[in-house]
């Protein structure tokens, strides 16, 4: 069997939820806001932080969103915070820990939530890397 194949088969059913998923993004930006000593770190990491909250925004705002109304108002309010406060953020050296801990919180509700494990708060893909 070929070395793709083998990789292939290896990864299958290995695959996360969407939750799962987006869990994972928020614990990739925290461990970056936690270790964002370095100034450029920093920076990049504030921006990943803000671009992750603009993708839930833009899907809590979509009209196909199923989250019930006063959850996508919740979360509406929480990321319009947390986009301003990593912008904000960028131009000073604000501490940030009131970002990773809302990231956090997310994180659990993310993992807790077992009702539908294919739904998730927001159906767009994670383009995070880089």
């Amino acid at each position: 069997m070929s070395y793709g194949a083998k990789q292939y088969r290896r990864s299958e059913g290995g695959a996360l939820s969407p939750r799962e998923t987006e869990a994972a993004a928020f614990e990739f930006v925290n461990r970056m806001l936690v270790h964002g000593g370095d100034p450029s770190i920093r920076m990049r990491a504030l921006a990943k932080n803000q671009q992750l909250w603009s993708m839930l925004l833009k899907d809590v705002g979509n009209t196909t969103n199923s989250l019930p109304e006063i959850l996508k108002s919740d979360l509406a309010t929480v990321g319009f915070w947390a986009v301003r406060a990593s912008i904000a953020a960028m131009g000073d050296n604000r501490t940030v820990e009131t970002l990773v801990q809302i990231n956090e919180d997310m994180i659990a509700g993310l993992r807790a939530h077992h009702a539908e494990p294919t739904s998730a708060p927001w159906a767009g893909g994670l383009a995070l890397a880089g």
